[in-house]
């Protein structure tokens, strides 16, 4: 997730930069924003801000590239002074909302919550910032993030408000597209948001150096190795770190990360001393672990050390009650007024969605993006993915 500035102010850039835990893409020029749309189009949950000094060429050719793009996101305009109202209501009928400068980081974090931007910001505030926002807010966080009304959604955020606090690991099992990542946000929120918050996706990770991206090296450890680095398990020292696709990790680095979490030592490569790591482990995987012990990928003894508290995700075919609330608040999301019309919702409904919310979501992008702009809602008359079609039409 990447924070997007489009501004001429040097000074705007370096404030959100220094208070904000975000990667920030900022851009002063009309070539410069081209670039960045393709950012946007793959980054996962992007913060868009756009100041009102942008004006190289006016703001007409901005706003025209945002809303080609369909950004799964917060749009923010920043304004100096509001007086424009039919320039308000235009904005905020494109799906922006609007704040006005000068605007403290607090109020930035709220106006991107209140536009849908919860899963967006939530992994890269502060401890404090985080801390401050959980007990302040009136609202219920953990169903902002957790879509769903359905009795195992419930369940597991009851379950999140039992353990979340207790220093002890907890894996999440569930389909791809489930929300593993999203469960692991709420489990740091209910920790006591310790810093830092380390999302490691295993299989990211080269298997030829793993070693050295989960414990570190020192400088010549390696043929490649020109300084010393620090590997996630030393990041994380004193909060979280959060491993998704566990099964996915060297079979060697296994048997010591499960050292280190029994020990508490670890050794970098190359480096004849023992450095110490304490953190909170979280873990997930698409498959339950006992499969993935059975199948040969994870090691009996670490198994055991993971197999204590686990949060199992249902994929989205056994809670299709969830599915309207999920469709409001994905579309919601990206600025998108218009709702699907009943013969689309039965479509929606009908279909499994093995690629669960993941899928459903980029369904609902693509039918935003095609639906005839004239509509007065969103219908999937020949703009439905062939897969889902198919589906639908040999189940009736």
């Amino acid at each position: 997730m990447s924070l997007f500035l489009i501004t001429k102010d040097p000074k705007l850039r370096g404030s959100i930069n220094r208070q904000l835990h975000l990667g920030c893409y900022s851009s002063n020029s009309t070539e410069q924003f081209k670039e960045m749309g393709r950012q946007l189009e793959t980054d996962t949950h992007p913060i868009l801000l756009i100041d009102e000094n942008y004006t190289e060429r006016g703001l007409i050719p901005i706003l025209e590239t945002v809303l080609s793009h369909k950004i799964p996101g917060p749009k923010i305009f920043l304004s100096g002074k509001i007086g424009n109202e039919r320039g308000c209501h235009f904005l905020q009928d494109v799906g922006f909302g609007i704040l006005k400068k000068p605007f403290s980081i607090d109020q930035l974090i709220d106006a991107s919550i209140q536009m849908g931007g919860l899963c967006s910001i939530i992994n890269h505030l502060t401890a404090s910032q985080l801390l401050r926002y959980t007990e302040n807010s009136t609202s219920d966080w953990h169903s902002s993030l957790l879509v769903g009304s359905s009795e195992p959604m419930v369940k597991i955020r009851n379950i999140i408000r039992r353990i979340g606090a207790a220093f002890t690991s907890v894996h999440i099992n569930g389909e791809t597209g489930t929300g593993k990542e999203v469960v692991a946000s709420l489990l740091r929120m209910e920790s006591g948001c310790p810093d830092p918050y380390i999302i490691v996706n295993c299989s990211s990770i080269p298997k030829s150096l793993s070693d050295t991206y989960i414990f570190g090296n020192e400088r010549g450890a390696y043929t490649d190795a020109k300084e010393a680095r620090k590997g996630f398990v030393k990041c994380a020292d004193g909060g979280i770190l959060f491993l998704d696709e566990i099964e996915d990790l060297a079979q060697d680095v296994q048997g010591k990360f499960l050292r280190l979490l029994e020990t508490k030592l670890f050794r970098p490569i190359g480096s004849d001393r023992t450095e110490s790591s304490q953190f909170k482990l979280i873990t997930a995987s698409n498959t339950p672990l006992q499969k993935l012990c059975d199948d040969g990928k994870l090691r009996f003894d670490l198994y055991n050390r993971l197999n204590r508290l686990i949060i199992t995700i249902p994929p989205l075919r056994e809670r299709k009650e969830d599915l309207p609330l999920l469709i409001d608040h994905y579309l919601k999301s990206i600025g998108e007024i218009r709702r699907p019309d009943p013969d689309t919702m039965e479509r929606i409904r009908r279909y499994d969605w093995p690629g669960n919310v993941r899928e459903l979501f980029k369904e609902l992008e693509q039918l935003s993006v095609f639906a005839p702009q004239d509509a007065h809602g969103l219908s999937y008359t020949e703009i439905l993915t062939e897969s889902v079609l198919f589906t639908v039409q040999e189940s009736k």
